[in-house]
């Protein structure tokens, strides 16, 4: 029980930070505006880590490194590569500054706020916040069953005990999660995703560390040599494979660009010199933990039967891969260290999920629909409830465990991905973009996504939500951008 123990008073110690941390940033979330943008003061280390915690969940270091990993090999690593340049330098280059000015003149603190704003169109807002709050919910939950097979391994649990102790982690990490953001809002949230993106960085060079250093892997060139003879080496080879590996790039490192929870961070962030700052950093922020938690996936085949490799591609169980590599290769003080360290990874990205889901329906929908003169003591009270009843509803979702973690993540992140890249891009970029160009993408994007479930089935369209991802979000660009201009007399266009 020793190794069990350290983890335990390394979890306690930061759970404690956690609460602490949640009391403290109590008194700066007493309006709207201070609970969800922390008066747009953030600075450019804590916007760069925000938004690089929200970006990386559970979902990336265990689901998808785990599967993809074992998918591409070696070539796995472009996915981290492109989340950091395609998915984090080019958004902060070509968004932040514009996205930052146009909601702070406006007065925006949300994504649908920002489409009515911009595009004219009340319905808009009340649409984008339902598909806001009603798809972050899968996402949310994936975040949560991220972390059952981690525990299960680390903590070296019985068969018959894995259902219990996976459904109480759930919960016990959202009524964590649920504390400091209930009472801390955003600036409690970009307090805590400072801490945790520091344990990240450890965590994942840590990990890198004693993983190649193991003597299954025994060093970066024995592994290369291992990834070679089994053609999975960095450039893939077969069509489908180098198909696939390219709309996972297209799908996690352009589809950020329009999520809430991300775009969101731009908002917050202080002013020009923040961003510039923060645009290095975040960018090297998602290159160290992407990269490094793509290695660490790509050398499951490397374990072999070490780890039982075989037997859990063969079964599906992808998700067990990367903790079972965490126990065979870690000592227990860095395996302690990664349990925080993806903890950090889900906690910072659900505390996002939370606040974007919960200000839309008590901003957007409540106070822009239900009681337009509703009192901001009222409105923030409305907010917190929601929060909590998002993470309560996405833990329950978690314990059920209605699909893999990959799949869930997919699915949710390409149709709101879909529904808003377009509007979004387009609308801080061009100004001819209106809310014809808007609504054709939104519903064009949901149709495909209900045609799809209707032709191949909910299992099935979950398990191609990576290509319907990126169709939704292909056809979101193009058709935004032709119907606005088809329809560009039609409206007068805002200088702003």
């Amino acid at each position: 029980m020793g190794n069990e123990v350290l983890y335990l008073i390394i979890l306690g110690l930061y759970i404690a930070s956690m609460v602490l941390i949640a009391f403290f940033s109590k008194r700066r979330s007493n309006a709207l505006g201070s609970f969800y943008l922390a008066d747009r003061k953030v600075g450019a280390w804590m916007s760069a880590f925000a938004y690089g915690t929200t970006y990386f969940s559970s979902v990336i270091i265990i689901g998808y490194a785990g599967k993809l990993g074992a998918n591409f090999g070696l070539a796995a690593i472009w996915i981290g590569v492109g989340n950091a340049i395609l998915g984090t330098l080019i958004p902060w280059l070509l968004f932040a500054k514009k996205t930052k000015n146009y909601t702070t003149k406006h007065n925006v603190e949300t994504m649908p706020a920002y489409f009515e704003k911009r595009f004219d169109s009340k319905y808009i807002k009340l649409v984008s916040a339902i598909i806001v709050a009603i798809f972050l919910i899968p996402y949310s939950a994936s975040v949560y069953q991220g972390l059952g097979s981690l525990f299960s391994k680390v903590f070296a649990i019985s068969p018959d005990k894995v259902e219990t102790v996976f459904t109480i982690c759930v919960f016990a990490l959202a009524g964590l999660t649920a504390l400091y953001v209930f009472f801390g809002g955003y600036f409690g949230t970009v307090l805590t995703n400072f801490v945790q993106a520091i344990i990240m960085l450890i965590g994942v060079a840590l990990m890198v560390f004693f993983v190649f250093n193991d003597s299954a892997v025994d060093g970066i060139s024995s592994a290369v040599n291992g990834w070679i003879t089994a053609d999975k080496s960095i450039f893939p080879t077969d069509k489908k494979a180098i198909f696939d590996l390219v709309i996972l790039i297209l799908l996690t490192s352009i589809g950020p660009w329009a999520l809430p929870q991300v775009v969101h961070k731009f908002y917050a962030v202080k002013d020009d010199s923040a961003i510039k700052k923060g645009t290095i950093i975040s960018t090297i922020f998602c290159l160290v933990v992407g990269v490094g938690a793509y290695l660490v996936g790509s050398t499951g085949m490397l374990f072999g039967d070490t780890i039982g490799f075989g037997d859990l591609v063969s079964s599906g169980n992808f998700d067990s891969i990367v903790p079972a590599i965490i126990v065979k290769a870690l000592p227990p003080i860095v395996i302690a260290i990664t349990i925080v360290l993806i903890l950090s990874a889900s906690m910072s990205t659900l505390s996002s999920l939370a606040l974007s889901c919960s200000v839309s329906v008590s901003g957007d929908i409540y106070k822009g629909y239900i009681k337009k003169d509703a009192e901001t003591k009222k409105t923030n009270l409305l907010t917190k409830i929601v929060c909590l009843v998002f993470i309560l509803i996405s833990a329950l979702i978690a314990v059920f465990k209605p699909a893999g973690i990959v799949e869930m993540m997919s699915f949710s992140w390409g149709t709101i991905a879909g529904c808003f890249i377009g509007p979004f891009v387009l609308g801080i970029l061009w100004k001819k973009a209106n809310k014809y160009g808007a609504w054709a993408s939104i519903i064009g994007s949901l149709l495909i996504t209900l045609v799809a479930i209707i032709i191949f089935g909910i299992k099935d369209a979950i398990g191609l939500s990576s290509v319907i991802g990126v169709i939704c979000m292909a056809y979101s660009l193009i058709s935004t951008f032709i119907v606005s201009l088809i329809t560009s007399k039609k409206v007068g266009i805002k200088e702003d």
